[in-house]
């Protein structure tokens, strides 16, 4: 099992259970324990848990904002669906805003398909991954939230404010139960209302480990979106 599985195995055993001992963890990914101290050590350094002794414990993540990194390696597969269904509503001429969401992320490939689009994005890694593309891109520029290599903030918004999105395609932290749409990061939910008010249609990307839980900040509510796509 490669170290980002592991990672992803451990972190989904402790949101289910909230702590969990090394010799258990050893067992679950079927490595040494010493193999796991190591990983665990790692996800303490990265804010995501606490080492206790013998084992660790899960970090309250109501408003702990996750590093890039992380994000991208989890649930991987369930991302790369969801993109392949998002890219459905592509269509050549599209003015297009992404957010610097990990999940968003996984449609950079599918825009080689199309011509003519212009692509916002407020993500540095997101860029990064357009910029072989022979489509017109643009990247908002602001403040950069190094944890997430998101760009933020007033100049970004006001950014984002110059162009009228055929589409808008973006994710979040959590979906409630009752619909609401929500996140860690006030700053990143400030640029995602920005893109969502200048958008004509909103296609929101939820894999299934988000569903059900309610973070600080409110985007918006699944009423007000067009197209809601899950792995599931």
């Amino acid at each position: 099992m490669l170290e980002y599985e592991r990672l992803d195995r451990i972190m989904a055993h402790l949101r289910l259970h909230q702590t969990a001992t090394v010799q258990e963890l050893s067992k679950l990914v079927y490595a040494s324990e010493a193999t796991i101290r190591r990983d665990l050590n790692e996800l303490q350094n990265s804010g995501l848990i606490k080492r206790v002794h013998g084992g660790a414990a899960l970090l309250d993540s109501t408003t702990h904002e996750l590093p890039l990194y992380v994000r991208e390696q989890q649930n991987a597969e369930a991302k790369r669906i969801m993109a392949k269904k998002a890219a459905r509503y592509i269509q050549d001429g599209q003015v297009i805003f992404l957010d610097a969401s990990s999940t968003v992320m996984f449609l950079a490939k599918y825009f080689e398909e199309h011509e003519n689009l212009t692509l916002i994005t407020n993500g540095l890694k997101t860029a990064q991954a357009l910029r072989e593309l022979h489509h017109k891109t643009y990247c908002t520029g602001g403040l950069m939230l190094h944890h997430s290599s998101a760009y933020v903030g007033d100049f970004t918004s006001s950014f984002i404010r110059h162009f009228n999105a055929d589409l808008f395609f973006f994710s979040s932290r959590g979906l409630s139960e009752d619909g609401k749409i929500t996140d860690t990061s006030a700053d990143e939910t400030q640029v995602r209302r920005a893109m969502f008010e200048q958008s004509k249609k909103r296609i929101f990307l939820c894999d299934h480990s988000k569903l059900g839980y309610t973070y600080c900040y409110n985007l918006c509510t699944l009423s007000q979106v067009d197209i809601f796509i899950s792995d599931q």
